[in-house]
């Protein structure tokens, strides 16, 4: 008398891509006595500079008795340290350590 039908009863499914959300991390803005810290640790690591006195007055010819080749080496060594690089325009104006923390502390606070 009655016929029974079974029938599967699907539902479409949506497709749909797992899309993972990103995450953007902000640092906090460095300080400068994070710098001033930061460039002298990478100034003492040149072989001249060991056993000297860094100051921020310091002139790395004058006080730090670096020659002209040496100067350039402790330029490279904040450079590196800092993920950075100072133009040789720059570089030739800097004559002491306050003035390097001072450009390179502009530097990290713009970015």
């Amino acid at each position: 008398m009655f016929k029974l039908v079974l029938r599967s009863i699907r539902a479409p499914v949506a497709r749909t891509a797992f899309v993972q959300p990103l995450r953007f991390y902000v640092s906090a803005p460095i300080t400068k006595d994070e710098v001033i810290s930061r460039s002298f640790q990478a100034l003492k690591t040149l072989a001249p500079l060991q056993e000297s006195n860094i100051t921020l007055e310091s002139s790395f010819q004058k006080d730090l008795g670096l020659d002209s080749l040496d100067t350039v080496e402790a330029l490279v060594a904040l450079e590196e340290e800092f993920d950075l690089e100072i133009p040789d325009k720059v570089s030739d104006e800097i004559k002491t350590v306050g003035e390097a923390v001072n450009y390179i502390y502009e530097l990290e606070s713009k970015q």
